[in-house]
């Protein structure tokens, strides 16, 4: 007597299940055509940032600042005109923040930011204060303010670690302690130095 074989159903391994994006974007980002630019720009900042893996991150778009960050949700606002990987950083910190995984406020999520990578370091910290001289050498000396910035911001993050209350007051006295203006020759001193040769 022969059985009749019963089809079974197989699981199509093929079809996995749907994963939610890792950036979602609202209307009015995907509409905008920088759209690809901004999300390709937060992907390589996120790299540096393991603590959102697996968390789907909702991004709109703003033009009254630079950056913001929801306080209550996986959710931040990127101004397309002039982004930088620093802003990027500030504000996936503020979602570290959410997490209670960095202390809260803005220069804390400035100095996070500047220590997590030196790759992160692409303009000035908007909120922790910075020799003038820094800000205005930025153009002629930026690789050297970049590993400065970066440097100093691993080691308040140390003294922080090692009982420092005011780890933020100490990064902002070491560089106005430490950083120094590059030698301007005096107008008068190179036409005197033009004269001898």
């Amino acid at each position: 007597m022969s059985r009749k074989r019963q089809s079974v159903p197989q699981l199509d391994l093929l079809e996995a299940a749907p994963r939610r994006p890792d950036l979602d974007p609202t209307p009015p980002l995907a509409r905008h055509g920088s759209c690809p630019r901004v999300l390709e720009m937060i992907r390589q900042v996120r790299i540096f940032f393991p603590e959102l893996d697996g968390i789907s991150i909702r991004v709109g778009l703003t033009r009254a600042a630079a950056g913001f960050a929801a306080k209550d949700e996986f959710m931040v606002w990127m101004n397309p005109r002039g982004l930088t990987r620093h802003t990027i950083a500030h504000e996936l910190t503020h979602l570290l923040q959410n997490l209670d995984l960095v202390p809260k406020g803005e220069k804390s999520a400035d100095l996070y930011a500047l220590a997590r990578h030196r790759t992160l370091v692409d303009e000035m910290p908007c909120y922790l204060k910075t020799p003038r001289a820094m800000t205005n050498e930025w153009p002629d000396r930026r690789e050297e303010i970049e590993a400065t910035l970066h440097r100093t911001a691993k080691e308040a993050l140390v003294e922080r670690e090692n009982g420092r209350r005011r780890y933020l007051r100490w990064f902002e006295d070491v560089l106005a302690e430490t950083w120094r203006p590059a030698t301007v020759v005096a107008p008068i001193a190179r036409g005197v130095q033009t004269a001898l040769l």
